[in-house]
């Protein structure tokens, strides 16, 4: 059983409580953070944290921890992720982003930079063809979490 990097969002003040019901849940290797849980399951833990969770915000799943001390370093920690995997070139995307750092200082130029990312590896592996960007209804929503000079890529 292959146990999948998940973080699981939350109010801040509400880590302790998510925790336990993660664990309740059947998440393993349960850690504290700031609004949020970083855990550990199958792909059954992470849809029954989906449905059963009352305190998650969300459900993520991890893709990469990298670095991103410039530009260049958060587009080649996105790039590292094997994105035929998750989106078909013709498919549809949004980035949602969040956090900043001395290098990537507005969120908008943070998700500009995974978005081409994710795109121009598309397109260099399916022969030019390239996913568009729909903010609202996209068959794929990328999350990125930048703290300090560390970006999390999730789905």
């Amino acid at each position: 059983m292959t146990l999948l990097p998940l973080h699981l969002t939350t109010a801040r003040g509400l880590e302790p409580w998510l925790a336990g019901e993660a664990r309740r849940l059947g998440a393993a290797r349960v850690r504290l953070g700031r609004a949020g849980v970083a855990c550990r399951g199958d792909l059954a833990t992470a849809y029954r944290l989906r449905l059963w969770s009352r305190l998650a915000s969300r459900v993520l799943l991890v893709l990469t921890v990298g670095p991103a001390d410039d530009a260049e370093a958060l587009y080649a920690t996105a790039g590292r992720v094997d994105w035929r995997d998750h989106l078909r070139p013709d498919g549809t995307l949004a980035v949602d982003f969040t956090g900043t750092n001395a290098a990537i200082r507005d969120t908008r130029y943070g998700a500009q930079l995974v978005k081409d990312a994710v795109v121009d590896q598309l397109r260099a592996r399916s022969g030019g063809r390239r996913p568009t960007v729909d903010l609202r209804r996209p068959d794929v929503r990328v999350n990125v979490h930048l703290e300090g000079r560390t970006a999390t890529v999730s789905l």
